[in-house]
């Protein structure tokens, strides 16, 4: 046996923006000032889906939801990382500067595709980023 089948797997790569149809994840809900209030411990999506069911706006206009990560079956794949968090990240320092973010009780940042790409720097944009504003 070689080495690496010592070596667990890495856990799958969660995106933290994913539309209602992919998502297992129910990560945060919507503010009105437009930013994430994080859930923590993690919760099931289907539990801001039900809650949202009254409702004629998008779910995600509402909630934040993640799921696994579908690399090259996403507009924002480039083919070795996501497009989407590297272009949050830096829209993100241009405004805020480069201090040291406080991070989020996240449920997700083990897995989190942005997080594993970006660092730290991913969950101070994240707590920005409304998937559907409609």
């Amino acid at each position: 046996m070689t080495d690496t089948a010592h070596r667990p797997d890495p856990p799958e790569r969660m995106c933290p923006s994913t539309p209602a149809a992919n998502a297992t994840v129910f990560l945060g809900m919507i503010t009105p000032a437009g930013r994430v209030a994080y859930v923590t411990p993690q919760l099931p999506a289907e539990v801001a889906l039900a809650a949202s069911a009254a409702s004629d706006a998008p779910v995600e206009s509402r909630y934040r939801l993640a799921g696994p990560c579908v690399t090259a079956s996403c507009g924002f794949w480039t083919g070795e990382h996501c497009g989407l968090g590297e272009r949050l990240v830096a829209s993100y320092q241009e405004t805020a500067g480069p201090t040291a973010p406080e991070l989020p009780r996240c449920a997700i940042r083990r897995s989190c595709r942005w997080y594993a790409e970006q660092g730290a720097a991913a969950c101070a944009a994240c707590s920005h980023v409304v998937t559907d504003a409609r």
